[in-house]
């Protein structure tokens, strides 16, 4: 059980740095092969979506839904409420965010989850915080689903739901609206992948423990993550913006794959490196929140408009550090 939380703990790490890599990397000059290639950076989200069913159904108590949502707005809401409030006096006074009162307050009020206009406000990672309120605003109902369902029709009833919406989005013509191919309903067959496998976790049914410590596994996952995330690329490249609804499923299994393989090899060979992912899994929502202001607030005081390699380390090695900050500052007031 050690070695399992110590894999999840590993990935959310893993997961958002690589998606703090992503964002950055974007302000770098890079050759179209790369700029296709960062790509996988990005597909860390669909890992976090499983990550976050996985740990709310884990940590489920018999709090009443009301009690859960408290939680949620202390833990989740109140430090976007705070980050989103700098990034618009950030906007106002530097010009950082073409963003203004309007669409900060879109975001506090929560309603930017279903405004293009909004949904990508103060540097559009915000989205992701749309959607993981989606799933909070429903978990209580996936859980009394979950709870009358075996596994395997409750998985079927996910994947069900989120291939007809992938369906209903794409046949629509609305695949580039974000509103559209980010809501929950696209995600909640992952999210119900980590909600199932907390639970035959829970009930012994499963055992990560000795999955993760089989050795033949390495070059399989390593095979697997290689394999799933070409097919990833290739779906995007084939199909364009209308991809991002269907490469989902090789997104998820390639950059699981290559996790898996990563955390593996970092037990036995590199544990500085696994130590390194475990200890930002620490503040992970806190660097997930600040990261794009300080990437903008960066390249405004250094007065240049991209980063270079060097320019990127310095950027990665300032925004752990006021994210570690900003994690401290909220328990000290919390």
């Amino acid at each position: 059980m050690q070695q399992r939380i110590e894999y999840i703990d590993f990935a959310k790490g893993y997961a958002i740095f690589t998606i703090v890599c992503y964002h950055a990397l974007q302000q770098v000059a890079l050759s179209p092969l790369m700029q296709k290639a960062i790509i996988f950076g990005g597909t860390g989200v669909h890992l976090f979506f499983l990550l976050s069913g996985f740990g709310l159904a884990w940590s489920a108590s018999k709090d009443s839904t009301l009690q859960f949502y408290r939680r949620r707005m202390s833990k989740v809401w109140v430090p976007y409420v705070v980050v989103l409030t700098i990034s618009w006096a950030a906007a106002a006074w530097l010009g950082i965010f073409p963003d203004g009162a309007d669409a900060w307050l879109a975001g506090v009020a929560l309603y930017q989850m279903f405004s293009e206009r909004y949904i990508e406000s103060f540097g559009g990672h915000f989205w992701f915080i749309s959607t993981i309120f989606q799933f909070y605003l429903v978990f209580p109902l996936l859980t009394r689903l979950q709870n009358k369902m075996s596994a395997n029709v409750f998985l079927a009833l996910a994947f069900s739901i989120s291939i007809g919406w992938w369906l209903l989005v794409y046949f629509s013509g609305k695949s580039d609206l974000r509103v559209w191919n980010s809501f929950f309903l696209q995600f909640l067959w992952e999210f119900a992948i980590g909600m199932a496998l907390a639970r035959e976790v829970k009930q012994q049914r499963i055992d990560l423990g000795r999955a993760l410590e089989t050795p033949r596994y390495d070059w399989l996952y390593l095979g697997a993550g290689i394999v799933f995330t070409a097919l990833m690329i290739g779906i995007v490249l084939k199909m364009g913006a209308a991809g991002r609804i269907f490469n989902d499923v090789p997104a998820l299994l390639g950059y699981t794959a290559l996790s898996l393989f990563i955390y593996r090899v970092g037990r036995r060979a590199l544990p500085w490196l696994n130590r390194f992912f475990l200890w930002i899994n620490g503040f992970s929502y806190s660097l997930y929140l600040i990261h794009v202001l300080v990437l903008h607030l960066f390249l405004l005081i250094a007065g240049v408009s991209s980063l270079h390699y060097f320019t990127l380390l310095l950027y990665l090695i300032l925004t752990l550090g006021l994210a570690f900050t900003f994690e401290h500052a909220k328990k000290a007031i919390g």
